[in-house]
């Protein structure tokens, strides 16, 4: 069954919906942290200076935009990442089932951080599978950036489960036979 997405809230700027001047890596993190975890967003600020991309950052907390932001770093509340997706190059994320999810429908190479629960097992699926990174947040740097934005088999191999998740079938398309086995 075809994986669909959520997307999150909030409404998407314009600049969102279209491809920027330099490839735009999303950054999010996740809706449920627990002590201590804040994710990949401090690393890719701390990176982002060495990195030739627009990246922005979806929701970050206030320790992360207490500090001047890098020139390249943008900032954005809610937005349904579902629509942010088609205009990026790649999505940095805290490893939940739906950020990676959501990457590989759309054909993103991804960087998955480990983390509790799901999040280990989810982000080293995706590196498995070649269609992003698995990393620990601590361990992002202007050059894993770098590489996920231009690294091909990683962007091959995401464009490659993005078709393979379009050829699968739709929810509604299998109501019927999921109401038949009641």
């Amino acid at each position: 069954m075809r994986h669909t997405s959520y997307g999150g809230g909030g409404e998407l700027p314009a600049w969102l919906r279209e491809p920027g001047r330099r490839p735009r890596i999303l950054v999010t993190r996740s809706t449920l942290t627990g002590p201590g975890d804040r994710g990949p967003m401090p690393a890719v600020v701390t990176a982002a200076p060495g990195v030739d991309a627009e990246i922005v950052l979806v929701r970050p907390d206030r320790r992360t935009t207490a500090r001047p932001l890098p020139d390249n770093v943008r900032v954005v509340d809610w937005i349904p990442l579902d629509e942010a997706l088609p205009a990026s190059a790649a999505l940095v994320h805290h490893g939940g089932a739906g950020s990676a999810l959501g990457a590989l429908a759309a054909g993103l190479p991804q960087l998955a951080t480990v983390g509790p629960g799901d999040r280990r097992h989810n982000a080293e699926l995706v590196a498995r599978r070649g269609a992003g990174l698995a990393s620990r947040p601590a361990d992002i740097t202007a050059h894993t950036l770098t590489r996920l934005l231009t690294d091909e088999t990683l962007r091959t191999a995401a464009v490659q489960v993005s078709q393979e998740i379009a050829a699968t079938p739709p929810p509604e398309a299998l109501v019927a036979r999921l109401a038949a086995l009641v």
